[in-house]
């Protein structure tokens, strides 16, 4: 039967076949869309590499320190990664295994330069497709010719003394070395593409189709490949995708196919348990480890498969990926079995390989989900190149992780001459505004980067985010300002959230019992500002005091405290009754007198007029009694969050981005100012409360959330890495004080952050 497939394989050396791990239309796209984020920020990293691949010389199988027991240089030679010197012998022979302990001998053959080769070919031939760059081409070229073709460097088409083990068997390798040959299966990937090239001959490709036959041969007939296929564990498994890969190579569909038709019984069904554990990697140290490594080895089976149209069904290889993503998230002590190193790594490799069967099988939406909640989100990664369908959100969060990692370059360039400060918004002169931590958007810069934390998973934005965070603890006991909920909730709420340390928890409750010394019960509301002459206002309230009612809400459920609660929601009947037109439309402030809790007048100090109707506020509303039904399922919250949604969405002067005027009643409307922040807050409100609304509501509100992200993305964003490292342009601050207007502010960018999470959570 060997022989059979041998000859097979030979004899279509000259047929061309489609042969690759990756999808050749995600490529296309990715090329012609390479300016979006996402791909952007792969690409200019894959370029990165690349150019470093440039400056480096072409591994050889010369250039080992120790030569196989054959005395030929040209023959490949590695050492079983996991066996040591044994420390009873003198001359340490023969090697004991230390199994999961690599042994830095490696570096004295060829397994590491053999990577090192695969890996620049990858890397060189895929930024050639993406740039058309020539010079990348033409070293890819070098190295395959120096490793394979030129007779003084070539490596001998054979793995004869792989993986041997000092002082056992003669020098001689064993069945488990051909599994050190497995990066040729991306690298032939990448040959595909550099096939195209000029740099690649047409001699080039017969030789190293030449080449692979002879090496194919020497896996189907060697005494080391025939034990290499009985395995029952992921070396056989490794060893099919290599035969199978080199087949598609070379364009044998009829093998391909005799590969496909016998893997779901040969190994997928002997190798994989009915509850989806796989025995022969279990006894491992590494046992999650291999566990995955196998499931690795059949997803690569499964896309090259793909290739041929003859894919094994999925159904026995998805239970192994159950089995194992039902670790996701978990301490390694959850897991049963021994895994003494690399838990996290190996649990990314998993969110990989989860995302990878869920482009097999698009039916498994709970891969997807897994992966969103998981995978560390590093958009300069290759996988998000090769593989990964980014959304509108991931789109956003990579220009974000663009502006914000300049933004903090500016912070601490400004810093040095403010400490202890926090940015705002763009001042007049293009420089940054700073303001201090009493500032009442002093808590929005830290909660932008958990927000970049929570989407992306990354440690880094966490450590960012960590550190700014604390800058604000003093605020905790800030009785001088209403605004506690937007300065200590959204940071320390948010850490609280996602990281479960107390020390947070108990900043937010002390805030919440800061905050309550500015209610009031014959009013029956918090205290906006403290500041004003009797003239002016005796006890005002202002709608944007709907935002800071979280952090009672959450108090009191941390802490039991009804009291916290009772005030939050006598402060939003009392809002709900006295701010708002019949209309929907709301009042900026409404003064009360403090001896009886009586109305003294409704007014402005931010709107264009009394009876306007100033968009920001509008958003504070939409947003503020969103929130509060979600705490209380009280249903008159609900009911004015859609009154005053409604309001919005029926402005008869509403422009077609959706983005509001400043104020909804300023006579310069269509020249009058914009205000992207009251776009993000309703944008992120709307999203809410569409999950708790009637779905022809629901819908609509969905959509217009869509359309204002939309909006925003495509007209409202600045260039990279300027505007201070902003994220949306045209927000509108103060207009009466002539402050802030057409600038970048730092709320928006909040709440535009957060938007775009809820477009894809909250569904």
């Amino acid at each position: 039967m060997r022989l059979i497939l041998l000859m097979q394989f030979v004899m279509c050396l000259a047929t061309a076949g489609a042969q690759s791990l990756w999808d050749p239309s995600h490529l296309a796209y990715a090329k012609a869309h390479a300016q979006q984020p996402v791909l952007a920020a792969a690409i200019s990293r894959l370029v990165g590499d690349a150019d470093q691949a440039l400056l480096a010389a072409a591994p050889s199988v010369m250039q080992k320190q120790t030569t196989a027991v054959s005395g030929d240089r040209h023959d490949y030679t590695s050492l079983s990664r996991y066996f040591w010197p044994d420390p009873t012998k003198p001359d340490g022979l023969p090697y004991v295994n230390r199994d999961g302990l690599s042994n830095p001998e490696l570096d004295k053959y060829d397994r590491n330069r053999l990577s090192e080769m695969t890996s620049a070919v990858t890397t060189l031939s895929l930024a050639w497709y993406f740039t058309d760059r020539e010079a990348y081409a033409q070293k890819a070229t070098e190295l395959l010719r120096t490793w394979f073709l030129n007779r003084a460097t070539r490596m001998n088409p054979h793995l004869r003394y792989a993986q041997m083990v000092p002082g056992v068997n003669g020098g001689l390798g064993r069945c488990y070395g051909l599994i050190d040959s497995y990066s040729f299966v991306e690298m032939l990937s990448a040959v595909k593409l550099l096939e195209q090239s000029k740099a690649f001959t047409r001699r080039d490709a017969q030789q190293l189709k030449a080449w692979f036959a002879q090496f194919l041969q020497w896996m189907l007939t060697s005494e080391q490949g025939i034990e290499e296929s009985r395995q029952a564990n992921n070396h056989s498994v490794a060893y099919d995708v290599q035969l199978l890969s080199y087949a598609l190579y070379m364009g044998n569909q009829q093998v391909a196919r005799q590969l496909t038709d016998s893997f779901p019984s040969r190994r997928l069904q002997q190798q994989i348990a009915p509850d989806g554990s796989q025995p022969y990697e279990l006894w491992r140290t590494l046992a999650f480890g291999y566990s995955e490594y196998n499931l690795q080895h059949c997803i690569d089976f499964c896309q090259l498969a793909r290739q041929a149209s003859t894919m094994p069904t999925l159904a026995t290889l998805e239970k192994a990926a159950d089995y194992l993503a039902q670790y996701l998230g978990k301490d390694v002590q959850a897991w049963p079995h021994q895994q003494i190193s690399d838990w996290e790594g190996k649990q990314q490799e998993l969110c990989r390989d989860l995302y990878r069967l869920w482009l097999l099988d698009g039916q498994r939406e709970d891969y997807r989900r897994l992966v969103d909640q998981h995978l560390v989100k590093q958009f300069a990664d290759r996988f998000f190149l090769l593989y990964y369908r980014p959304t509108v959100a991931d789109q956003a969060f990579a220009a974000a992780d663009v502006q914000l990692r300049f933004q903090m370059e500016q912070v601490r360039t400004a810093r040095t001459k403010t400490p202890g400060t926090m940015p705002r918004s763009v001042n007049a002169d293009g420089t940054l505004r700073m303001v201090g931590i009493g500032d009442w958007c002093s808590g929005f810069y830290p909660g932008l980067l958990w927000q970049m934390y929570q989407w992306t998973h990354d440690d880094f934005w966490r450590r960012q985010a960590v550190g700014e965070t604390w800058h604000l603890q003093d605020n905790q006991w800030n009785a001088s300002s209403h605004d506690l909920g937007f300065m200590m909730h959204i940071p320390f709420g948010t850490a609280w959230r996602l990281t479960g340390e107390r020390s947070y928890r108990d900043v937010v409750v002390q805030a919440a019992r800061t905050l309550t010394t500015r209610f009031d019960e014959r009013v029956g509301c918090i205290r906006s500002w403290s500041w004003g002459t009797p003239e002016r206002w005796r006890f005002a309230v202002i709608i944007d005091n709907m935002m800071n009612l979280e952090l009672l809400f959450e108090a009191s459920l941390l802490t039991g405290d009804q009291r916290l609660r009772q005030m939050a929601e006598s402060h939003a009947d009392k809002t709900l009754q006295n701010h708002f037109r019949p209309d929907g439309s709301s009042y900026h402030v409404v003064d009360y007198n403090p001896d009886d809790g009586s109305v003294i007048k409704r007014i402005t100090h931010q709107g264009l007029a009394d009876e306007s109707v100033w968009s920001r506020g509008q958003a504070w509303g939409l947003y503020g009694f969103t929130m509060c039904y979600r705490y209380t399922r009280h249903s008159s919250y609900l009911e004015q969050a859609q009154r005053i949604a409604d309001f919005f969405l029926n402005q008869h002067n509403l422009p077609a981005d959706l983005i509001p005027y400043w104020d909804m009643r300023d006579p310069a409307i269509p020249q009058a100012p914009r205000d992207a922040s009251a776009a993000a807050i309703i944008a992120s409100g709307l999203y809410e409360l569409a999950t708790y609304s009637a779905p022809s509501l629901a819908a609509r509100y969905r959509d217009t959330a869509d359309r204002i992200i939309a909006s925003l993305e495509s007209a409202y964003q600045p260039q990279p890495r300027t505007m201070q490292g902003f994220l949306l342009l045209h927000s509108t601050g103060n207009y009466p004080a002539h402050d802030e207007i057409d600038v970048p502010i730092s709320y928006a960018d909040y709440y535009y952050l957060e938007a775009l999470r809820r477009s894809q959570t909250m569904r």
